[in-house]
């Protein structure tokens, strides 16, 4: 499961610049300390601390100790297996489990589209819904997402009027 790329390190000490995916499994550095683990280039790496910089994640990794270092694994993809990640509260879920449901109207189970993308904003996730060349945003609160199954595998919804 790809959790972002590295971007640059920060300071002397081998810690790395994680950005994460449109599409990451998860943006929360506790969930990323919590995995254990991650692998850059195909090597497992125990996660010594993940914390915020800047709209990144700040990763100190074991093993990677000094500047030059954090410097080679620059551009590299960091990968994070979904089976370790700690279940969420009821209700929440990571973008990974989301990402690519069908999203059916609430009223007539009709075909709104796939769920694309979802644009984190400061009030509320937005959920990017695509059928064919449609796009329609759906602000992901309740009343307006107002079912997520994934043992079946697909979201309700009610757009607001207009949509």
């Amino acid at each position: 499961m790809g959790l972002g790329r590295l971007t640059g390190v920060h300071g002397l000490r081998g810690a790395l610049k994680l950005r994460p995916d449109a599409n990451s499994a998860t943006t929360d550095p506790e969930v990323i300390t919590a995995l254990g683990e991650v692998e850059v280039e195909g090597r497992p790496h125990r996660v010594l601390d993940a914390g915020r910089l800047k709209g990144q994640i700040l990763l100190r990794l074991e093993g990677i100790e000094t500047r030059d270092q954090a410097e080679t694994l620059i551009g590299q993809q960091v990968k994070g297996d979904a089976s370790r990640f700690p279940p969420l509260p009821e209700g929440e879920y990571y973008w990974f489990q989301i990402l690519g449901l069908p999203v059916l109207r609430e009223t007539d189970g009709d075909l709104l589209g796939h769920l694309r993308e979802i644009i984190p904003t400061p009030g509320h996730d937005v959920y990017v819904v695509h059928l064919g060349e449609k796009e329609l945003l759906l602000p992901a609160v309740e009343g307006v997402i107002t079912e997520i199954n994934l043992a079946e595998g697909w979201i309700k919804a009610a757009p607001p009027p207009g949509l």
